[in-house]
């Protein structure tokens, strides 16, 4: 990273916060809006957001499984320091990524009382809503499900997740320079 002021950090942080929030309100599906809104600002190939596809509402909507924010980000960290097809061979690089996932999944689990889709949903509504059972996920969505609740747990992942990209200098994309 090249030095920045903190004023510019921090306002790169908020515009990474709304980034994430705005598009889990718009289009859902929690992966892929922490991806989209990381790609936003960092180099990030498509490819990866495609594939954050099903992790999202657990794993394929089923609110089995970790929170998709959550996975959105640890697919981002292993794609920026995961092991690469050359680097295979050496087994020592699989936990190079490591550190930063812990630190990105212990916030998350302490913000949101774990690390499932059904414990995010029961920190937020006190209870868990089954997305793949159309009158629940209709209570969700009447709860503030993508009103304000996982917007809110998008925007917040991405911004650690901007963080730690930042404080590991991953470079910044060019039009967000300009701006």
């Amino acid at each position: 990273m090249n030095a920045r002021s903190e004023a510019e950090i921090e306002k790169l942080l908020k515009e990474v916060y709304q980034r994430g929030y705005d598009l889990e309100q718009r289009y859902y599906g929690c992966a892929q809006c922490v991806v989209a809104a990381i790609q936003d600002f960092f180099p990030v190939n498509d490819a990866v957001f495609k594939a954050s596809t099903s992790f999202s509402g657990g794993f394929a909507s089923s609110i089995e499984g970790p929170c998709g924010a959550l996975t959105g980000g640890i697919i981002v960290l292993s794609y920026f320091f995961g092991r690469s097809r050359e680097e295979y061979s050496d087994i020592s690089l699989l936990r190079r990524p490591g550190p930063l996932v812990k630190e990105y999944w212990g916030k998350f689990c302490d913000t949101y009382g774990g690390d499932t889709c059904r414990q995010v949903q029961i920190n937020f509504f006190g209870t868990a809503y089954r997305f793949l059972d159309n009158e629940e996920y209709e209570q969700y969505e009447k709860a503030g499900g993508h009103t304000d609740k996982c917007p809110t747990v998008v925007g917040q992942a991405s911004t650690w997740l901007a963080e730690l990209l930042l404080d590991n200098n991953v470079p910044i994309l060019k039009k967000q320079l300009n701006e």
